[in-house]
């Protein structure tokens, strides 16, 4: 019996009288995780160097920058969360209006899968991804892949890029102004600078749910931790318009989708979403909180403890979970719209 099954069989005999999720989930999951990209992306990382804790692998280049694995079982987790966010977006892989882009840049790109799928609706359009783990799978001619922490200084010429794209790189990012100046610097004038990032909070649609459960707790200990490391992810998101504003880019939006944790909404899509969440988080929880422990923060059963009060959390429809995920997209203006950068306070 795996580990996850362990913990399902825990939290059902827990509590006769919560509703938890059902089993669809787990063929969902047994679909998503058999993909050819992901065994790709298996033979492919094996040519790095990595760092082993408690059974679960962590890249080595800039290592401590990116507390969570890059392992087999992490990668299976981005091709779920890959699933979730297009359902989400409606098939779209952006909402900035591109008509022939002639190069892209995305940063953080995981497993290489959003690079690989613009690459190939813009075949004419090179595109570079780069990432602290070379966990990448094979791509078209016109994308590869660069070791690179977009944390630091970028190293491509001003206005060099149609568009700049992260997806759920919030935990590696220390100064998020400094990141949006580079992007204004990278792109060329009309170029788009667009992010899907999901703050590390968990709410709630029933009054009645207590705002310290597990779940919520996690959450917060691993938002706080980035924040002492001065990586905060968590509401913070939701400055991020201001700020590309702060820099001069135009037509900059925000959108904010919600996205339920398992399958209690009653529109059908929704509850897709919802049981790919469900996923994703079941997934994520061991990583979050063995992370924690690597870094000192917990003693090792104590995180597994709460790991699995935090799974019971998740799969309780009573409890009516859900999070955001928040698209905030912006252009850089043309030389006849363009006007001055506000300097950095």
């Amino acid at each position: 019996m795996t580990y996850s099954e362990e913990l399902a069989v825990v939290e059902t005999q827990a509590d006769p009288d919560i509703e938890y999720e059902d089993d669809d989930c787990d063929s969902l999951f047994s679909v998503q995780t058999s993909s050819s990209a992901s065994s790709i992306a298996r033979s492919h990382s094996e040519l790095a160097n990595y760092r082993i804790e408690n059974n679960r692998r962590y890249q080595s280049f800039r290592e401590g920058k990116w507390i969570l694995p890059n392992d087999e079982r992490e990668q299976d987790r981005y091709q779920i969360v890959d699933q979730m966010v297009s359902l989400v977006l409606n098939g779209d892989l952006h909402k900035s209006p591109m008509e022939q882009p002639k190069r892209i840049l995305d940063l953080g790109t995981g497993t290489g899968v959003w690079a690989i799928d613009i690459a190939h609706k813009f075949p004419n359009c090179r595109v570079i991804g780069t990432d602290l783990s070379p966990i990448q799978v094979p791509a078209p001619p016109n994308c590869t892949f660069e070791i690179e922490d977009a944390d630091e200084e970028w190293v491509y010429p001003p206005n060099y890029f149609s568009m700049v794209h992260t997806r759920h790189v919030m935990p590696g990012i220390a100064d998020w102004y400094r990141f949006f100046e580079q992007s204004y610097r990278v792109l060329h004038p009309g170029g788009w600078v667009e992010l899907h990032e999901a703050p590390h909070r968990i709410y709630s649609d029933n009054p009645n749910t207590p705002s310290d459960i597990p779940l919520m707790r996690v959450c917060q200990r691993f938002s706080d931790y980035h924040a002492s490391m001065g990586k905060p992810c968590g509401e913070e998101v939701f400055e991020f318009k201001d700020h590309l504003e702060a820099v001069g880019f135009v037509d900059v939006t925000e959108t904010r989708y919600r996205i339920p944790l398992g399958a209690w909404r009653g529109d059908p899509i929704e509850r897709e979403i919802g049981r790919y969440n469900l996923l994703n988080v079941l997934e994520a929880l061991e990583a979050y909180t063995l992370a924690l422990h690597d870094l000192g923060l917990d003693d090792l059963e104590e995180a597994r403890d709460l790991a699995r009060k935090a799974e019971n959390n998740a799969k309780n429809r009573k409890l009516e979970l859900y999070c955001y995920l928040v698209v905030i997209r912006g252009r850089k203006p043309t030389a006849c719209e363009a006007l001055p950068n506000v300097p950095r306070a």
